[in-house]
């Protein structure tokens, strides 16, 4: 197993189950080494992975301090076989081999604590395998990349939509951080933007999702309005607030988001003060009504990067009272952060599947 001037060590993890799949190798990068890699082995039930250090591993700070390269090695590991497969197994034990391979740790089932799943992972397999293998790159983008899947995967451990919607943004703000160079985050969100726009075919899960929304759905599903009141009354300088609104509602060419421009131009009594550019506004929606047809990636870009950038200020900066308390099933709160993980979940899939690092 090693050799005269490193110390080999291997762990082996037995998960529940046993899937007929065909055994898979990888090497897996690690940030410490530009010279070494360590090595994956996947079978039906079993994830082994094995490599060398300059000095002999400590198990218990590998697993105990979360810190460690080879620790990230493993939740690397799990993700992958979880994410490519379409289940989230129960770990059995976690055995770990020294140089001289013999067992030094055993951690049992009872000593571990295992995610619970609440949904189906099958979803997971809407991920391009070879895709998801960025995450065995020890640069910034797979880092990244392997962050979203952790969080990915924990939106399906949860019953709770606050707690859903929150661990999915986290996931598209580990990807969306890489793929722009804006230090801002609504500049991020804002390049993001631009990015789906311009290349839409890139998107196919998030845009068949929105496609069959109309305009009602949305904004039942949405609060559209304090969405609009948030951005361009809440935070928004006086002087740019009725040319950025202007902008906002003659943007985009969606027939949704042109049906809601319409009934949105006088959200707020006494907005407009420039009268000539509420016309102005107003004749550029009118004169897109006639003949607007569905473009699914612009809906996809407002839900995403505006009208979640609200919810997510909202629910994650305290400007609300928790989620939790509300008492009633099935209300708005509700049905809106579903809404939003909906389709959230799969624009994360999407920038895994089309990434090009």
């Amino acid at each position: 197993m090693g050799n005269a001037t490193r110390n080999a060590f291997k762990i082996i993890a037995t998960l529940s189950g046993a899937l007929n799949i065909q055994d898979e190798h990888h090497t897996l990068q690690y940030k410490f080494s530009r010279s070494h890699t360590d090595e994956l082995t996947i079978s039906s039930n079993k994830i082994t992975i094995s490599g060398t250090r300059s000095q002999n591993p400590n198990f218990d700070d590998v697993f105990k301090n979360n810190k460690s390269e080879i620790y990230f090695q493993f939740i690397k590991s799990y993700v992958y076989y979880s994410i490519t497969n379409g289940v989230i197994p129960e770990i059995q034990s976690i055995v770990c081999y020294d140089k001289t391979n013999t067992p030094v740790k055993n951690y049992t089932q009872s000593e571990l604590r295992n995610l619970q799943p609440k949904r189906s992972a099958a979803v997971f397999q809407k991920i391009d395998k070879t895709q998801l293998q960025i995450i065995f790159k020890s640069t910034n983008e797979g880092i990244k990349h392997l962050y979203a899947t952790t969080t990915l995967i924990r939106s399906l451990c949860s019953d709770d939509e606050n707690d859903i919607f929150e661990k999915l943004w986290k996931s598209y703000n580990s990807i969306y951080r890489v793929r722009s160079a804006k230090s801002q985050e609504w500049e991020c969100l804002e390049e993001m933007g631009s990015l789906m726009i311009n290349t839409p075919t890139d998107y196919p899960l998030s845009t068949t999702h929105v496609s069959s929304l109309t305009k009602t759905d949305i904004i039942d599903a949405t609060r559209w309005h304090a969405m609009l009141e948030n951005k361009f009354i809440t935070r928004m300088k006086i002087s740019r607030r009725e040319q950025e609104f202007s902008d906002f509602l003659t943007k985009y060419h969606d027939l949704r988001l042109i049906e809601i421009a319409s009934e949105t131009i006088d959200f707020k009594r006494n907005f407009w003060t420039a009268q000539a550019l509420r016309t102005h506004s107003s004749a550029v929606i009118a004169s897109r009504l006639g003949n607007a047809t569905k473009n699914n990636i612009e809906l996809v870009d407002v839900l995403c990067n505006c009208y979640m950038y609200y919810l997510r200020n909202k629910i994650l900066h305290g400007e609300q009272a928790d989620h939790s308390f509300r008492f009633i099933p099935f209300n708005k709160e509700s049905t809106t952060l579903k809404f939003s993980s909906d389709l959230l979940f799969l624009v994360v899939c999407d920038l895994i599947n089309n990434h090009t690092f």
